[in-house]
């Protein structure tokens, strides 16, 4: 298992990644905002996963504080770049409200989300069992946190009408 992170060097805005790589997953954790300052810096991190041939790429959004469109236009190259490279790219962890309204509003929800079974075969993972989740660490990894002054990314409780 490998782990990465980094910060965009001189962003006005600061996205902080972290990856963590298995022989079958990568699990990318962003915090911060994703915007045209700090979009290179998913960039940077994603390609470095594909490079392993993970059979997915989860990119959990759950301290995303802010994503723009050319935050979002940056996960839909990834997510096709992905597919070429044959690995599935998928959003995972809480998908806040900004973000759920900017996918929905563009149609992108379906293109970067997935679950069950859809999923599964979008990764290649329905045999054996289990084989679409990163397997557990030895210790969880904690996500990043976003960078001091950065607004609070914890997820707040949001009405599911919200987020539609």
């Amino acid at each position: 298992m490998t782990a990465q992170a980094g910060i965009a060097p001189g962003a006005a805005t600061a996205l902080h990644t972290e990856a963590l790589l298995t022989n079958r997953c990568a699990a990318v954790y962003v915090a911060g905002e994703l915007d045209l300052a700090t979009a290179e810096q998913l960039v940077q991190t994603v390609r470095t996963c594909l490079a392993q041939r993970p059979g997915v790429v989860r990119v959990d959004v759950s301290e995303l504080a802010f994503c723009d469109w050319y935050g979002l236009k940056t996960l839909l190259g990834l997510s096709l770049e992905a597919r070429r490279a044959g690995t599935a790219l998928t959003l995972a962890g809480t998908v806040r409200p900004q973000l759920a309204r900017l996918l929905a509003a563009t149609g992108a929800d379906h293109l970067l989300t997935a679950t069950g079974a859809r999923a599964a075969r979008a990764a290649g993972a329905l045999e054996p069992a289990g084989r679409g989740h990163c397997p557990a660490p030895a210790a969880p990894p904690q996500p990043p946190q976003a960078p001091s002054g950065a607004p609070s990314a914890r997820p707040a409780a949001v009405p599911e009408h919200a987020a539609a």
